[in-house]
């Protein structure tokens, strides 16, 4: 797991998000991942090989454009120059990626076996994959969906635990938005810190509620899910 995460912030490394810009056709949302794994059954395994073969085609093309970053020169039209440093970080991040994208026909192959009831070894990475890394987050109207198709305790867990990983991430996200108001305010720099200071303030805030919030929806659905 820890070679997965360190692939994971090389090939971040450029910008945040690029992974999320890339397209996603076919690639599940993080709930859908996980009430298919709960499931189990042949259909849910056929579906999930598709949606780590989407993902393997998002992580190649990642792999193609830093490659191509990495190969292209630097500096002005007239006098390019090849910045080195630069491009052994692209050369990096494609390499990351492309790990990825192999990791991630790892878990098509594994989960198209089990759809046919054949032994297979479990990926080194299987968990975290089946956990839903690198799915989609789920949309508000995909969440309402889910929220009112729930019938089953495994449906209400499924929704459950992702409550509790918004849980987890928001509150992180608050403890670093006021850690950076404090540093803000204790830089020492007069112009615009207090401005900045306030700002990660407010988003500290909503990181904060956001929190309390999917903290509640968790325990609902854990009430639930005791009940069904």
């Amino acid at each position: 797991m820890k070679r997965l995460f360190a692939m994971v912030l090389a090939v971040a490394l450029v910008t945040a998000g690029t992974l999320a810009a890339q397209t996603t056709s076919g690639v599940l949302n993080t709930l859908e991942v996980q009430r298919l794994v709960a499931a189990g059954t042949p259909a849910a395994h056929v579906a999930l090989s598709s949606h780590y073969m989407a993902l393997a085609e998002m992580f190649a093309t990642q792999a193609a454009r830093f490659d191509a970053l990495a190969r292209a020169p630097s500096g002005a039209p007239n006098h390019p120059v090849v910045t080195m440093g630069v491009n052994a970080r692209h050369v990096s991040q494609a390499q990351a990626a492309m790990a990825l994208s192999e990791r991630a026909r790892e878990m098509a192959a594994y989960h198209q076996f089990l759809s046919i009831g054949a032994p297979a070894a479990p990926p080194v990475d299987r968990a975290t994959f089946d956990g839903g890394f690198a799915a989609r987050t789920p949309t508000a109207s995909e969440l309402r969906a889910a929220t009112a198709a729930a019938r089953t305790a495994a449906d209400h867990h499924v929704l459950e635990e992702y409550y509790m990983t918004v849980n987890a991430r928001s509150a992180a996200d608050a403890k670093a938005h006021a850690a950076m108001a404090n540093n803000f305010r204790v830089s020492g720099q007069r112009r615009g810190s207090e401005l900045a200071a306030m700002h990660c303030d407010r988003l500290a805030k909503q990181a904060r509620e956001a929190a309390k919030d999917a903290g509640a929806a968790a325990a609902l659905h854990r009430q639930l899910a005791d009940i069904g």
